[in-house]
């Protein structure tokens, strides 16, 4: 209920009133981790979704665009960037004047902006930028600090640099179908606590 009558009201109260509202009921439920409150919010509000267990810089509607899906688990530096569209390179001027409506000249967005979707435990490095071609990042991947990604990363791979490239991956495949088989990432944080033994024994090969 509270929850409600805060987005009900969030457009005509001041920023600074909004955010230690949001503060306290996030405060209530966990803190930003686990806040199911402070997800609504960012699905309705600015469209974009953060999967439980889920941290950092996808909180940043400034740095994150709308029709962005973070999975569960997620670790996000707070000066990622994520980017949606490019300037047109095909037409007489790359200027906003030919497809924002704030240039004044088109009455609506004239760009195409994919949706892009980064799956559970993925980690995004500090200063990490994501450009437009990126469509799906896969489970589990790492992406390197001030690394440029400009296209698709594969499940539980390492990349980094300018552009990314793949470094390494994090687990053999016989140890990724394993974790993928569990789906732990659909566990709430008291059922991921009690499985961490059975998760590690993947990883040593313990029976």
């Amino acid at each position: 209920m509270l929850y409600r009558l805060c987005l009900k009201f969030s457009f005509f109260l001041p920023n600074f009133i909004n955010k230690k509202i949001i503060n306290k009921i996030v405060a209530k439920e966990g803190g930003q981790m686990y806040s199911k409150t402070i997800r609504e919010i960012y699905k309705n509000k600015y469209n974009i979704t953060i999967g439980y267990g889920s941290y950092g810089g996808c909180f940043s509607n400034t740095n994150i665009p709308p029709g962005v899906e973070f999975g569960n688990y997620c670790s996000t530096a707070k000066n990622i960037r994520i980017f949606r569209a490019n300037h047109p390179k095909d037409t007489f001027t790359s200027h906003p004047l030919l497809y924002n409506p704030v240039a004044g000249y088109v009455q609506k967005d004239m760009l195409v902006r994919p949706k892009l979707s980064i799956g559970h435990d993925v980690w995004i490095g500090e200063w990490a930028v994501i450009l437009p071609n990126v469509i799906t990042i896969g489970n589990g991947a790492i992406i390197g600090a001030g690394s440029i990604v400009t296209k698709n990363i594969e499940p539980y791979s390492i990349v980094a640099g300018n552009p990314a490239k793949k470094i390494g991956m994090r687990f053999s495949e016989e140890v990724i179908l394993e974790l993928e088989k569990t789906k732990w990432w659909l566990k709430e944080k008291s059922q991921l606590i009690e499985s961490i033994p059975d998760l590690n024994s993947i990883l040593t090969n313990k029976p």
